[in-house]
């Protein structure tokens, strides 16, 4: 310890607490969901990680190496975490497989904490410390972790945004309510997490590669680090309240293929008398799973007689009948738009209103004012 040094609660180490405080509460609530558990374990974990990460700014504004110098390599240093466990948070939403191999993606992260914990527990008292630091580590460790967890964060957050795309192409061709289950959240994260990988690449690359950076400079950058993952724990427990449907690997036995030889269009025209007479399209939540069963047939078969039969995506011919079976209703004077919508399977006016639009040109309401105009004339 260093006699004449004190412990000091500065203004800095004070507000950067305080700006953790809302990412740690939101990370241990995220840690015991119930709701999406696996994805949110991921994602609360992620925010730990970050928290630990700016400790040694925490402590070292309100003087604690000054104190305690051996407190040098503490495990603060978890940054090959970060993209990773984004990645596994979205993995985790979107798909029912589990992560496998996925996985080796957490050994950097891992041999850096062991690397970390080595140093602070075997490298004896602080002024080894401090050589073994300007010796080897900065030099060589530093450039080499830096690197890695940036091209880490790069590669998870390209990873996160080919699956929301390729979850996005599912949602059309298996779910008839896909604009319910649009992935907003996974939007507003991947924004995030790309604002975080620019002010992250500022705060560990400029200092190594280009010129030093005090605490107190990079002091700003990590304030605002903090409060957008304090916007992400917050906006997590507010769009984290429902499941996701899953993206699960279809299996067909050989009896289930469809013939090499088929005409599609055949198929197509049975498919729209039944689905006339059934009218399984007024189901709200109605999947491609769901049309299957009913029509004793599997997943793959009815996709290939949507696609190929009657050239739409499954949401798309789903929705086409709504629209079809609302038209109808609204032509009745006593039925109203959100009546309508209802009735006609759809799960919110908001989603009628928009599909409504696609298909006719026109909103529900302007359609049925529409339908006045013509009879007074």
């Amino acid at each position: 310890m260093n006699d004449e040094a004190s412990l000091q609660i500065t203004w800095r180490s004070a507000l950067m607490l305080a700006v953790c405080v809302p990412v740690l509460m939101s990370a241990l609530v995220l840690l015991w969901q119930k709701t999406e558990p696996k994805a949110a374990f991921y994602l609360g974990f992620f925010l730990v990680t970050a928290v630990i990460k700016v400790v040694p700014q925490i402590i070292g504004f309100a003087g604690f190496y000054a104190v305690w110098p051996g407190l040098t390599f503490a495990p603060f240093n978890v940054e090959l975490m970060f993209g990773p466990l984004l990645f596994f948070h979205a993995h985790q939403l979107m798909y029912q497989r589990p992560l496998g191999r996925l996985k080796w993606l957490l050994i950097p992260g891992i041999l850096q904490f062991i690397y970390y914990t080595w140093a602070f527990l075997f490298l004896g008292d602080y002024k080894n410390k401090w050589a073994y630091n300007s010796r080897f580590h900065e030099p060589y460790i530093i450039p080499i972790e830096t690197i890695l967890a940036v091209l880490m964060f790069i590669f998870c957050w390209v990873k996160t945004f080919q699956l929301t795309r390729q979850y996005e192409n599912f949602l059309e061709h298996s779910h008839s309510a896909a604009l319910d289950f649009t992935p907003v959240w996974l939007h507003r994260l991947l924004v995030a997490s790309l604002v975080l990988l620019v002010l992250f690449i500022i705060t560990q690359l400029v200092p190594v590669f280009i010129t030093d950076m005090s605490y107190i400079e990079e002091f700003p950058l990590v304030v605002l680090m903090m409060l957008i993952l304090s916007w992400v724990g917050f906006e997590a427990l507010r769009k984290l309240n429902h499941s996701f449907p899953k993206v699960s690997i279809a299996i067909t036995s050989k009896d289930d293929e469809p013939p090499t030889i088929r005409s599609w269009h055949h198929e197509a025209t049975q498919l729209e008398s039944q689905m006339k007479q059934e009218k399984w399209f007024l189901e709200p939540r109605l999947s491609l799973h769901d049309l299957a069963t009913a029509l004793g047939s599997n997943e793959t078969y009815v996709s290939r007689t949507i696609n190929q039969g009657l050239g739409m995506s499954f949401n798309q011919y789903i929705n086409q009948w709504r629209i079809e079976f609302s038209q109808q209703l609204l032509q009745q004077s006593k039925s109203s738009v959100l009546n309508s919508a209802l009735q006609s399977g759809f799960n919110s006016k908001a989603t009628f209103n928009r599909v409504f639009k696609e298909q006719l040109g026109m909103t529900p309401s302007q359609y049925k004012k529409s339908l006045k105009t013509s009879q007074i004339k």
